[in-house]
């Protein structure tokens, strides 16, 4: 079974991890939303995910940068949007990253709210570039994210 490791990653919106139709977690001027690789600076498509032993983790961005803002959101309901959390957030949000059932490769994982029924989701709604939101947990893959390591060399 693959479990997620701490380390620095692009979260890419899955199955389209590669080409231009890639879409990936971009945290910018726009807040949070998915772009293509390459359309924003690396630094803001690299987060550092720091996973603790209960399956829990912090996303954060940029990576490798003290103090460090996190993916977060103000209130854990449906279509509340995901945002970065001001850098004073502290503790850093924390969520629950879970393997999908299917496991096709690359693994595909559900970024969720811990103890509530709602995981990240690329917002329906027609915004260029797409945003985030929290919406009801379920396991279709549409909703599933792939962490790719990033290689330093």
């Amino acid at each position: 079974m693959e479990f997620l490791k701490s380390g620095v990653y692009r979260i890419v919106s899955w199955p389209g991890t590669e080409g231009p139709e890639a879409r990936v977690l971009t945290a910018g001027e726009n807040g949070v939303t998915v772009s293509a690789l390459g359309a924003a600076p690396e630094r803001e498509q690299e987060f550092s995910v720091e996973v603790k032993d209960d399956g829990t983790a912090a996303i954060q961005i940029p990576a490798r940068i003290f103090p460090s803002r996190s993916l977060s959101y103000e209130e854990a309901e449906k279509g509340e949007r995901v945002i970065l959390g001001p850098v004073s957030d502290f503790p850093t949000r924390e969520w629950k990253i879970e393997l999908a059932p299917q496991q096709p490769l690359p693994v595909p994982f559900f970024i969720r709210v811990p103890d509530k029924e709602l995981q990240v989701v690329v917002s329906p709604l027609a915004i260029f570039p797409p945003q985030l939101e929290l919406a009801p947990s379920d396991s279709d893959l549409q909703n599933a994210w792939a962490f790719l390591p990033v290689e330093r060399v």
